[in-house]
């Protein structure tokens, strides 16, 4: 019984995680959450790296085929140095660049955000502030194209991605808000905000590889780590395609008025 019970908690982990990622609401604010209102111990931060690399995965699924254009491009670009393929190669340039900010940030104030940023009524601001951002640029729908990026609009969003790094302040909606604010199109902002995601994706992974590898191979453990990891790959294929819908079709305002609800509940009863 109780490793059934266990074993729905990492589920329920996994449909958090996988759902709140790729959604601009938070999805390390909403485990905080879950820990916070259903006495829910959440491991640690290497459990939440781990997820998020069932998100990663998800992004590769979803935007598998610019991907490999990209990738193919850009190296083919640095081998031949043809004009056809520098596109590739700037746009890449640009997520490296954008990726620098949260690199810096981060390594400077992993303690803090880890500690001080976790107590609930900072989540509760975060998501506060989360919606508000959302609330302003509900409107917004610029037409810049991907070869019309900026490197100030590549170190606005990627600013905009350290925000993200204290629990309740969304990375997806705070580098999607950051580049329509700079006038990009939706789909080429929803496009930046997943890739810049990869980088930092990645270099978690790496760096917590050895505490994951430690808990899998920890009697009674693996099985909840993996079964949590393939329920949050699925809902995090479905959230992304969700949000691509809707952020194209101009309804980011339900996402704000989400963010609003749960911070006010937050405030007020807890």
């Amino acid at each position: 019984m109780e490793e059934l019970l266990t074993l729905l908690k990492y589920i329920f982990l996994g449909i958090v995680q996988g759902m709140t990622e790729p959604l601009p609401i938070s999805s390390s604010g909403h485990l905080r959450i879950v820990q916070y209102l259903f006495d829910i111990n959440v491991p640690d931060l290497h459990f939440e790296v781990f997820l998020n690399g069932a998100s990663l995965i998800a992004v590769f699924i979803v935007y598998r085929k610019d991907l490999i254009e990209l990738f193919t491009g850009t190296f083919q670009y640095i081998r031949t140095r043809e004009k056809k393929d520098y596109a590739f190669f700037r746009f890449s340039t640009l997520i490296i660049i954008g990726t620098i900010p949260a690199v810096i940030i981060g390594g400077l104030f992993a303690d803090f955000i880890g500690g001080e940023l976790t107590a609930i009524h900072w989540v509760a601001i975060a998501l506060l502030v989360t919606g508000a951002a959302l609330w302003l640029i509900r409107n917004l729908r610029g037409q810049k194209q991907e070869e019309e990026l900026t490197i100030t609009d590549t170190l606005v969003v990627g600013f905009a991605q350290t925000l993200a790094l204290a629990p309740g302040i969304s990375r997806s909606g705070a580098t999607v808000v950051a580049a329509l604010a700079r006038k990009v199109e939706p789909a080429v902002a929803l496009k930046f905000s997943f890739f810049l995601s990869i980088p930092v994706s990645i270099g978690s992974l790496v760096f917590k590889l050895g505490d994951i590898s430690l808990a899998l191979s920890t009697p009674g453990f693996a099985l909840p780590y993996m079964v949590s990891f393939l329920v949050s790959l699925l809902v995090s294929i479905f959230a992304i395609k969700l949000f691509i819908n809707l952020v194209t079709n101009g309804n980011l305002i339900y996402f704000a008025l989400y963010c609003f609800l749960v911070s006010s509940l937050l405030l007020i009863f807890v």
